[in-house]
């Protein structure tokens, strides 16, 4: 059976906004694009678009929850996995879930190959510190249900092998590592030579990213900063903020590409499971400011890509942004793009699809998955 004849669903954690994990999800339609579409819920429209097509999200009964709750996966924690068992996937012939909660907990009949994409185990059940009696009992639970799901896939994919230890020390499992599509096509240095004004971050605004770093360092040495994303920290960052820091909100992906030309640098100071934004970043030509942690290492080379510095502290990026100031001339656009074109939808696309004939051929000669 080809790849295109195959009954697919593909099942993603949550649908209610567009970051890093759904433009692995709008990939994964583009290589699957007759596969059912699954979510333990979505916004109010369940309906995803690629390329111009609308998508059908099909959702579990936390679906009938109100948006305003279902939007902070944490409030429904104790339901995700069993949202996720009660999906009917038996009429398909290959199930690929992308999960960073439960979505790998759905149950497929043993003929039906489980391919889980895991962007990260689930943060805020396995790096979370606990505080009350109750918070700690529910940790409790909540990390035997995860190890739990975990073990349901017959093969794991890792986003960058970060991820891939993370995925043996909280599940036990093996995996394979697949890097994340970006789309190299489209970000890309500008034809002409376009100014450097400011430094960018990029991403929901979370207390993870700790971009509250990049404005307290940017707005005591006055240098402008620009930040593009929204999220649930916006109100704490934005009191933070003085003069040199501007929030751009939710943009375009042709606005965000001219936010990254016209950059010196991206200041990415939280720990990234990979960093799509990094990849995107170097794509348009613009060098990168990061820890030595997390997915970065695996992309960047400290000195020709970027700057990496030891530990996410602000005086240590305070430390990194003077080091780049004084070098910054010394990035080579052409090499920063070179570098991002090892992360592309192409190289995506070949590698699921190689793991994918491998599971469907030693299902089909009865080997073990």
């Amino acid at each position: 059976m080809s790849l295109g004849d195959l009954k697919v669903a593909l099942v993603h954690d949550e649908l209610v906004r567009r970051g890093g994990a759904e433009r692995v999800l709008e990939e994964l339609i583009r290589v699957f694009p007759r596969a059912h579409i699954y979510a333990l819920y979505a916004s109010n429209t369940p309906f995803i678009t690629v390329d111009g097509k609308r998508y059908r999200i099909r959702t579990t009964f936390l679906q009938k929850f109100p948006v305003w709750f279902r939007q902070h996966p944490r409030r429904l924690a104790l339901l995700l996995l069993h949202a996720a068992e009660r999906l009917d996937l038996s009429k398909y012939d290959l199930v690929i879930s992308s999960s960073s909660a439960f979505a790998k907990g759905i149950v497929t009949r043993s003929y039906v190959p489980h391919i889980s994409y895991c962007h990260t185990p689930t943060r805020y059940i396995w790096e979370r510190h606990s505080g009350g009696i109750f918070e700690k009992v529910a940790q409790h639970f909540l990390k035997m249900a995860d190890f739990a799901a975990g073990q349901r896939p017959d093969i794991f994919v890792a986003n960058s092998k970060y991820t891939q230890a993370r995925l043996r020390k909280y599940y036990r499992r093996e995996s394979t590592v697949i890097y994340p599509p970006v789309a190299t096509d489209f970000y890309s240095p500008a034809y002409t030579s376009q100014k450097k004004e400011y430094f960018l971050c990029v991403g929901r605004l979370t207390p993870a990213k700790q971009f509250d770093q990049a404005i307290a360092i940017c707005e005591k040495l006055r240098l402008p900063l620009h930040i593009a994303g929204v999220g649930q920290d916006y109100a704490r960052l934005k009191n933070l903020a003085g003069p040199a820091t501007t929030f751009l909100g939710k943009i375009s992906d042709e606005e965000l590409r001219l936010q990254y030309r016209g950059a010196w640098a991206l200041l990415q100071p939280g720990i990234e499971d990979f960093g799509m934004a990094t990849v995107e970043s170097l794509a348009c030509g613009t060098p990168v400011i990061t820890p030595a942690a997390g997915g970065a290492p695996e992309i960047i080379e400290d000195g020709k890509h970027g700057i990496l510095y030891r530990e996410p502290v602000m005086e240590l990026l305070a430390e990194a942004i003077n080091k780049f100031l004084q070098k910054r001339e010394s990035f080579n656009p052409s090499v920063l793009q070179e570098q991002a074109l090892k992360f592309s939808r192409s190289y995506f696309r070949s590698s699921l699809r190689n793991v994918v004939e491998e599971v469907l051929r030693k299902q089909h000669t009865g080997s073990t998955l």
